[in-house]
C-alpha cells in the first residue's frame, strides 16, 4: 500500500498540561464532503510516525458547509471508529474579545470574525508594531495576513472595510516586504514567463511551419515552370518571390500545370495576373 502525499497547513509539537501533544491546525475555505475524512488521513499519519496523541483542529475562516464531528465508521452495526475533532468558524468568533484580551497570535485572523471596525484594527496594528518592532519580516507576514483575509472577509461590511483599508494603508510598506507577498509575486511572474514562453514557442512553431509550407509551394511552382516552360524560368522566379500566400501559389501551380502554351503560362505569371 503506497501512502498518498498529504500536506498539513500547520504541525505544531506542544506542551498539553504537562504532557506533550501534537497540535494540527488545518484551514479551509470552501466545502469538502469528505473533509472529516482528510482530517483522520492526517491524524493516523501524525500519530503513526510521532506516538503521540494529535489534537485535530478544523479551522473555517469563512462561511460554507463545514464537516461535523465525529467521523464514525461502523460495519454492520459494529463500531469500527469514532474519530474526534475540533471545528472552528471563526466567522462566528467576536474579535473585541481577542482584541481586549491582547491575544496577537489570534490578530492577523481578525478580518474573518464578527464585531470588526477601523477603530479595532487600528489598535491592533499599534500593537503588533509595537511587539514586532525589532521584528520587521514578522511584522510584515502579520500585515499581509490581515490584508489578505480582509479582501475575502464577509463578515465585515463593505463601508467599514473601506475604513479599515485606509488604516492598513499607513503600514502598505511592509506589503511590500512580506516574505510571503513577495513569494506570491515570484510565483505569478514565473508562472507569467513559463506561459510567455510556451504562447511564443507554440507561435514561433506555428511561423515557422507557415514559412516553410510557403517556401516549399514557391519552389515547386518554380521547378514546374523551369520544366515545362524554361524560357519562364526568370519570371517564376520573380513571380514567387513576390506572392506570401501558400494556398494562391498552390492554385498558381495547378494553373500553370494545365496550361496549353506558354502564352497561358506567361499571362499567369505575370504582375497584373489574379
Amino acid at each position: 500500500m503506497i501512502r498518498p502525499a498529504v500536506r498539513a497547513d500547520k504541525v505544531f509539537l506542544i506542551n498539553y498540561k504537562g504532557k506533550k501533544r501534537i497540535l494540527h491546525l488545518e484551514f479551509e475555505t470552501g466545502a469538502d464532503k469528505y473533509m472529516d475524512a482528510r482530517m483522520l488521513a492526517y491524524n493516523a499519519i501524525m500519530f503513526h510516525q510521532y506516538h503521540l496523541p494529535v489534537i485535530s483542529i478544523l479551522i473555517y475562516p469563512f462561511k460554507t458547509t463545514m464537516a461535523q464531528p465525529p467521523l464514525i465508521i461502523e460495519n454492520e452495526g459494529e463500531l469500527l471508529i469514532h474519530f474526534n475533532f475540533v471545528v472552528l468558524p471563526l466567522f462566528t468568533l467576536d474579535a473585541k474579545q481577542y482584541v481586549h484580551a491582547h491575544a496577537t497570535c489570534m490578530y492577523p485572523l481578525l478580518p474573518t470574525m464578527e464585531g470588526v471596525t477601523h477603530e479595532l484594527m487600528q489598535q491592533v496594528m499599534n500593537e503588533l508594531a509595537e511587539l514586532y518592532r525589532k521584528d520587521e519580516v514578522t511584522l510584515a507576514l502579520q500585515y499581509a495576513w490581515i490584508k489578505l483575509l480582509l479582501e475575502r472577509s464577509g463578515t465585515v461590511p463593505p463601508e467599514e472595510k473601506s475604513k479599515i483599508m485606509e488604516v492598513l494603508n499607513m503600514f502598505d510598506k511592509l506589503w511590500d516586504e512580506s516574505p510571503m507577498v513577495q513569494k506570491m509575486k515570484e510565483e505569478s511572474e514565473a508562472r507569467g514567463e513559463a506561459r510567455g514562453k510556451a504562447e511564443g514557442k507554440a507561435e514561433g512553431k506555428a511561423e515557422g511551419k507557415a514559412e516553410g509550407e510557403l517556401q516549399t509551394s514557391r519552389k515547386i511552382l518554380v521547378n514546374l515552370v523551369k520544366a515545362r516552360f524554361p524560357s519562364l524560368a526568370d519570371l517564376a522566379q520573380q513571380k514567387a518571390a513576390q506572392m506570401s500566400n501558400a494556398e494562391v501559389i498552390e492554385l498558381l501551380i495547378e494553373q500553370i500545370g494545365t496550361a496549353s502554351d506558354e502564352n497561358i503560362a506567361r499571362w499567369l505569371l505575370s504582375p497584373t495576373a489574379a
